[in-house]
């Protein structure tokens, strides 16, 4: 199971007690699969439909929990991806217009006979209060988000079905300290976050506490693998340059040995020349190690910078 199916396992597990909040979420998801129409008796039909049973069952939940109507659910087989697609109906006049109303569409007055007309059209009062803004969020990630396995990349992001929904997922992101971004291609949008703090922020706004913590766990390592992946890196650069260092300097204690000989140097350049073509991988600091009596980093680089010089003379 990947990362994003255990995180709406989690959400659509999750069930608030207060109607305001159920309400908000029944929004949230409604955007993206609601639809209503004109019915054959002259009443209305709001249906919800989705490929995943645990949110129909959630949707099924929070309508009967809200309102005292007739809720009807059934299932499709072979119509989408995952073999079967579900339904949640309700039928009726006065309830299906209050229902909606309620969750913050504005239908009355709408013309429907075009047929079934998709909720994400029409005007929709957003939620105000922070815990209802939390919940549409977390029924629009049931429907449109994403999430990619943290092992991997960090990358948070809900596909939206209206500019205005758009707008608003961002605006609500932005309350709980989140940067979100808004892309825009082939005719779809969708809101995203990149920043690892910012996407653990947005799990919690949604109330995906398990997904955090997750989350969490995967990000220290990762951070823990990346700081090893540093120093190990470091540590090879600086090999490499002492390699190349060490190179050019054995390259000068051969010249100078093969034209004038070492034996013609002062007692401290011919100790450092010996140390340095017995030890061609050491640092300075470990060359110094090596003398007598002991000599610091900057006395050893002073001696073999000599070498340098004298050997560039010669040639």
């Amino acid at each position: 199971m990947s990362f994003t199916d255990e995180l709406r396992s989690e959400l659509a597990e999750k069930m608030p007690g207060a109607q305001h909040c159920r309400l908000a979420e029944l929004a949230g998801m409604m955007s993206y699969a609601g639809t209503l129409e004109m019915s054959a008796d002259g009443g209305f039909l709001l249906t919800f439909s989705t490929e995943r049973e645990n949110i129909a069952k959630k949707c099924f939940t929070f309508l009967k929990k809200s309102f005292n109507m007739n809720i009807g659910a059934d299932s499709i087989a072979g119509t989408g991806r995952r073999g079967k697609r579900f339904f949640v109906r309700v039928s009726g006049a006065r309830e299906v217009l209050e229902c909606t109303e309620e969750m913050g569409f504005q239908v009355r007055g709408k013309d429907f006979s075009g047929g079934r007309t998709p909720l994400a059209e029409f005007s929709l009062k957003f939620p105000e209060k922070p815990c209802c803004v939390r919940s549409f969020v977390r029924g629009a990630f049931l429907m449109g988000g994403t999430m990619n396995d943290p092992n991997k990349s960090y990358h948070y992001e809900i596909t939206v079905p209206s500019a205005a929904v758009g707008e608003f997922l961002t605006q609500a992101l932005a309350q709980f300290d989140c940067e979100p971004k808004l892309w825009e291609r082939r005719g779809s949008s969708a809101v995203y976050l990149k920043d690892a703090t910012q996407i653990a922020d947005a799990l919690t706004v949604m109330g995906a506490t398990a997904a955090r913590v997750r989350f969490e766990d995967i990000r220290v390592v990762r951070s823990m693998r990346g700081e090893v992946q540093r120093q190990v890196n470091c540590e090879v650069s600086n090999l490499a340059k002492t390699t190349r260092a060490s190179g050019i300097q054995i390259e000068a204690i051969r010249k100078i040995e093969g034209t004038i000989g070492l034996s013609s140097l002062p007692e401290e350049l011919r100790e450092i020349a010996r140390l340095r073509t017995e030890y061609p991988e050491a640092s300075l600091q470990e060359l110094g190690a090596h003398a007598v009596p002991p000599l610091g980093r900057s006395g050893v680089n002073h001696r073999l910078q000599k070498l340098l010089g004298i050997a560039e003379g010669l040639r």
